[in-house]
């Protein structure tokens, strides 16, 4: 099973590099760097490094691992560019990738082309967003995909630690988890 966490948006380098070591003690396997700050500080490179030497994988926006086409990080590609994977395939046949899907076919379609895993949400309604309108996935789309394709399977959406214990009983095959929430905790503004 993935742990995944995600950066909220607020996040700066300074306040992830405070969150290492609960990362850690938490689990978390890998950090998808999605947060403008980080991704947009001179530090990006550097604090990518830490990570890998804390374990825990990257996962960075397709347009940012094009500046370091680091092998150890994970290049990271939203819904809107499905039609970049297949250059990027023939370019990098040996990159592992990443994705995000609202969708159980486009989640199938993603996993069968490669990717190492692909996001699926929501699963729960999202804590980190208040007007989010996606309806979450039933219980059957989920089992169903988890079932066919495992850990590989990235759930998303409202996920926490006591949601992820309600998964685990419930669910037959293994699967993974991503959160903002479940790493960061709620900021209300």
């Amino acid at each position: 099973m993935k742990l995944i966490a995600i950066t909220p948006d607020y996040l700066t380098v300074e306040d992830l590099i405070s969150f290492f070591r609960l990362l850690e003690e938490n689990g978390a396997s890998h950090l998808y760097v999605r947060s403008p700050f980080i991704l947009n500080s001179s530090r990006l490179k550097d604090v990518l490094l830490q990570l890998l030497n804390r374990n825990i994988i990257p996962v960075i926006p397709y347009e940012k691992w094009l500046e370091f086409e680091n092998p150890a990080f994970i290049c990271h590609f939203k819904e809107h560019e499905k039609n970049k994977i297949k250059d990027f395939r023939e370019k990098y046949p040996e990159q592992a990738f990443s994705f995000s899907a609202h969708g159980i076919s486009l989640v199938e379609q993603v996993l069968e082309n490669g990717a190492a895993f692909v996001f699926l949400s929501p699963v729960f309604p999202p804590y980190s967003k208040k007007d989010y309108n996606l309806k979450p996935l039933s219980f059957e789309e989920i089992s169903y995909i988890v079932d066919r394709f495992g850990e590989k399977v990235v759930l998303l959406g409202g996920i926490d630690f006591e949601r992820l214990k309600e998964l685990k009983l419930r669910l037959v095959k293994d699967f993974s988890v991503a959160g903002i929430t479940m790493f960061f905790g709620r900021k209300d503004f």
